[in-house]
Formats: structure tokens, sequence, C-alpha cells
């Protein structure tokens, strides 16, 4: 069985050779790169096909769109960080002027901020939606109706299928099948480098048109092999994994950060679990709890106090921090809870 997965390579050439040059496509995605964010991407590139999908996240979101000009801008699955706040209302509200400009996201808005200082048409969640969902029912006349598959991919990979969208899609499919592709794609996305955007944008090309995951032997294989790493990393995070205080942390292991977090914090009973990579100069990281209503605010706040940035949701969030104060960081965060609690 030959794969029906494009070639990374031939998902640009095909877009140059359909747009001349993509600087002149009309519109432009800007989405977050986990498995909500490119169901998003592929949601929205399926009603908009003249569109460029550009992945980023919330700490170098402000200088992607600081390079716009002249072009419609989709923003989804992408949180507003405190630090940049003030700066990224401007750039969006400098693009709103002149051209169309849309926001889908469900993440916490930084205080003060609401959901009227936003300019451009803003779509927000109710309760525990989704980016995918949001953009597949914004955009879902112009689509396949059998679409829907890949917004309850997205919801699932992002711990969303709870909602009254979500289970009214279910209803309509035979739901252990679309477990089975949400948990092929979550699968290959962990197991491909967390910055290929080239293969994401192909696989954005590839769930557009409708296609299954496990009918790529491509998507197939790679995410078979993650979980094979999955069993032998698990065991790696808990021997490796320290505690101070209220929090578990890891860092530098060659895993998913999200996963490892989870683990760090399971294995050790601790409150929050922290997985960290050192880049250059940063060290980015995720965080994740089980049992806090606040975590993007207790993140954020303890990363801008070290020169950095973060933001989330109430119990997983991410963060970036000069990479000589990660310590301080965890020693942040664990004064910033054990303060709450105490206060309780």
């Amino acid at each position: 069985m030959t794969s029906g997965w494009p070639s990374q390579e031939g998902v640009s050439q095909q877009l140059l050779r359909k747009n001349q040059n993509v600087s002149k496509l009309n519109s432009l995605i800007l989405a977050h790169g986990d498995c909500d964010g490119v169901c998003s991407a592929s949601i929205a590139f399926s009603a908009n096909s003249d569109a460029e999908v550009i992945f980023t996240n919330p700490f170098d979101l402000l200088s992607e769109l600081r390079s716009v000009a002249d072009r419609d801008v989709m923003i989804m699955d992408i949180a507003l960080t405190s630090k940049y706040k003030d700066e990224i209302t401007g750039e969006m509200r400098r693009l709103s002027v002149s051209r169309k400009l849309f926001y889908f996201d469900h993440h916490p808005l930084p205080a003060p901020v609401s959901v009227s200082d936003l300019p451009g048409t803003v779509i927000r969640g109710q309760g525990e939606a989704c980016a995918s969902e949001l953009v597949y029912e914004y955009f879902k006349n112009q689509l396949d109706p059998e679409m829907s598959r890949v917004a309850v991919y997205g919801a699932i990979g992002d711990y969303s299928d709870d909602t009254p969208v979500i289970k009214e899609i279910l209803r309509s499919w035979d739901k252990r099948e679309l477990y089975l592709e949400a948990g092929i794609l979550v699968a290959a996305l962990e197991g491909t480098r967390k910055q290929d955007f080239r293969f994401k944008r192909s696989l954005v090309t590839y769930l557009s048109r409708n296609r299954l995951p496990s009918l790529d032997n491509e998507l197939v294989n790679i995410a078979i092999h993650e979980s094979q790493i999955d069993e032998r990393m698990r065991r790696v995070v808990r021997s490796i994994t320290k505690v101070q205080g209220k929090v578990a942390y890891v860092k530098d292991v060659a895993w998913s950060l999200g996963k490892a977090a989870t683990y760090a914090r399971a294995y050790t009973g601790a409150l929050v679990g922290v997985a960290a990579e050192q880049l250059t100069d940063t060290v980015d990281m995720s965080v994740r709890s089980v049992d806090l209503n606040n975590l993007q605010e207790i993140v954020s706040t303890v990363a801008e106090s070290l020169g950095g940035a973060g933001g989330g949701h109430s119990n997983a969030a991410g963060a970036r921090v000069p990479q000589d104060r990660f310590m301080e960081f965890i020693s942040g965060i664990d004064r910033a809870i054990s303060n709450e609690q105490s206060t309780q």
C-alpha cells in the first residue's frame, strides 16, 4: 500500500505552483503546533484554501503579527501572554483596520484584558470548547460535513471532548473509530520534532482533504513508534524526577514536555509537574497540575518576574525564562502555591 501522505517538500511545491508566490496569498493562518492547533488549521484551510499556514506559539505571536502586511489573518489556539498583551492587541488593531482579522481561542485572557478589548472578529469558547470546535462551528457551512471528524480529533487531543457540540457530533459517528484516529494523530505529532513545521503543514493539507490518519502508513508507523518510546520514557522520567516542595520537575528529557510534566507530577504525588528543555538562551517549559484553578496566572506571574513569559489553562500551562533562571522559576512556583494555600 502506498502512502497517501503528501511529501513534505511536495506540499510546499504545490502551494508555490498554485500561487506563484507564497507572500501573495490572501490569507494567513497562525496556529499553535499541538493537536488542537493542527486540527484548527486543517479545518480553516479546508474552508480557505488560499491561505498560508504558519505554526507559532504565545511567545512568538507578536513577532509573527509584526511581519504581516495587507493580508487577512486567522489566529487560532494561541493564548495571549500577559507580558505581551498590549503589543499583541496593538498589532491586531493595526491589521483589523484594513483587513479581516479572526481570533479563535479558548485560553483565559490575561487580566485586565476582556473580549471587548480585542479587535477583529473574536470567537471565544463556552465552557471547555477547544479551538477546533470553535473553528468548525464558524466555518461548518463551507465544509464537507464529514470534516466534523477533524474537530473531534482536536477536541480529544485537547481533553475537550465532553462539550455539548462535540458530544452531538459523536452521535453521528462510531466514536470508537474517532478515538482511534485521534490517538494516531496525537501520537504522531508527539513523535515528530517539536518544531517540524513542514511536517505539520503537510499534515494540515492531508487532514483538510478529509483523509483519515489511519489510512497513511507513515503516520501510523510514527504513532506506533512513539507509543513504544512512551513506555520506556515513563520509566526514565520516574527515575530522574526531582521534587522541591510542591513542585516535581525534570529537565532535558528527550520526550514530550507535556507528557514528562504529567508523569513527573503523577509519580511523585506533587501538586505541580514541570518539564523543561534548555534552548540557546532560554528554557521552555510545560507545567501540569490537576488540583489548581489558576495555574496560568501563577506561571505567568513567576515567569515575568524572572524576565520571561508564561500562560495557558487553569491546570496546563507553558513558560519560557532565561536559561540561568530555571531553578528560580521552580522555587517561585513552589512559593506562590504555598502562599496561596496559606491564605485559603
